[in-house]
């Protein structure tokens, strides 16, 4: 059986690794955000506010998807926290 040691560290990698890729995803869609948005300003016209403000909004939410993604992490990883906290707890007993 692994060490504690060991244990942790792969939960924190593999933890770290996917929180690693969420950060990256949401990255792309605020770029394509900023971008979107300097562009419409560029060509100045009522189609162009409308097109940007439509694909700003389906960035947005990819960005609440990406976010979502980030709390399930966050949310596992506090679980697993936990779990090893009371199996701890339990094994100095």
């Amino acid at each position: 059986m692994p060490d504690a040691g060991s244990m942790e560290g792969h939960w924190k990698n593999e933890n770290g690794l996917r929180m690693n890729e969420a950060i990256h995803a949401l990255c792309q869609p605020l770029t394509t955000l900023q971008c979107r948005l300097e562009m419409a300003t560029l060509v100045a016209t009522l189609e162009g506010y409308r097109e940007a403000v439509e694909s700003g909004l389906a960035e947005c939410r990819r960005m609440v998807n990406t976010v979502d993604a980030m709390r399930e992490i966050l949310h596992a990883a506090l679980h697993e926290s936990e779990e090893r906290e009371t199996e701890t707890t339990e094994n100095r007993q």
